[in-house]
């Protein structure tokens, strides 16, 4: 997509700043006790994009029954969908965090897609679908349990992990974004510091109301495409107009929402509560207070899963996900 507007590419630029910063990080830590095959591609384009990674718990190896193959039961799957704005980060970026989750005794899977502007969002959730059905084709086979499934998503892999859910979840949601539901049921859905309001997005809030209405509009015209409001699927982006088209709520899978109040899109995980506690969804919530520390900043359970509080706030991400498919 070519970039229209002066706001348009001021979020471009943003997020380009953000992503050069990002790359001169050091990671000190890194994760142990886990096995991970690495850069499988899931579209055979050649596409760096199009590739995902498996993580297994160290030494693991899934035992074909029909064989004399040495190894074990499958495991719980969580699928995992990196953020970053849409704009930004890698399927490597969340490396370390998806391979301490499989270290914990879970088949992971993450995805890279292909990011906005070059594409839009539909074209990143068929992306998405792609991997899944990947994933349908060949995980039982390699040890994952698609009867247990945590989808995660942090920042916007948290908007694109509910917007997945709803697409699963309705027939109409399926023809808009042009995919196929995947086979496997999604067991619960686990996100942090989401982004679910596509109509309220800006980068920094203005004190003047109609700058920060232009920065959202902008921003969400970036995540349609070329197309822009007349994009199919300009009515069904965010989290609450997704949801609309998802007809028993009763059966939509639960949810652990993280958050902390020292991030800066806090007021995306408030709005999110109140409409989870509106629509009666089942859900349960992480929550860290100001007081807790201003180290607790966005998406700080990927990002310092070595942390005391990444590893908590992980552990009771699992924690609720084990009590789903164990009431399921």
């Amino acid at each position: 997509m070519k970039v229209k507007t002066r706001e348009q590419q001021i979020i471009v630029d943003f997020w380009a700043a953000v992503d050069m910063g990002s790359k001169q990080k050091k990671q000190v830590i890194h994760a142990e006790g886990y096995r991970a095959e690495m850069h499988i591609p899931y579209i055979p384009d050649y596409n760096e994009d199009h590739m995902l990674n498996l993580y297994y718990p160290k030494d693991y190896y899934y035992k074909d029954h029909d064989s004399e193959s040495i190894g074990g039961d499958k495991l719980p799957t969580i699928i995992n969908i990196h953020g970053g704005g849409w704009m930004f980060s890698h399927l490597d970026d969340s490396h370390d965090y998806m391979a301490q989750l499989a270290a914990r005794g879970y088949a992971v899977m993450g995805m890279g897609y292909q990011l906005v502007p070059k594409v839009d969002v539909r074209t990143i959730v068929q992306e998405i679908y792609c991997s899944m059905h990947w994933l349908e084709q060949y995980g039982e086979q390699r040890g994952f349990d698609l009867s247990k499934v945590l989808l995660t998503g942090d920042s916007a892999g948290g908007h694109l992990a509910l917007l997945v859910a709803c697409i699963q979840a309705s027939e109409a949601l399926q023809t808009i974004y042009g995919v196929a539901p995947v086979h496997f049921p999604i067991t619960t859905v686990g996100i942090s510091c989401p982004c679910p309001d596509t109509n309220e997005l800006y980068i920094v809030p203005s004190g003047n109301p109609e700058d920060t209405q232009r920065m959202s509009l902008a921003y969400k015209e970036l995540l349609l495409g070329e197309q822009g409001l007349a994009a199919i699927n300009s009515r069904a982006l965010s989290f609450w107009e997704t949801l609309g088209f998802v007809r028993n709520l009763s059966q939509f899978p639960p949810i652990y929402l993280i958050g902390s109040e020292n991030e800066f899109l806090h007021y995306q995980t408030q709005t999110l509560l109140r409409q989870l506690q509106e629509k009666n969804l089942r859900h349960e919530t992480l929550i860290w207070k100001k007081e807790d520390g201003q180290h607790l900043m966005h998406v700080f359970n990927v990002e310092h899963w070595d942390w005391y509080e990444g590893r908590l706030t992980n552990d009771r991400m699992l924690e609720y996900f084990r009590k789903c498919y164990e009431n399921a």
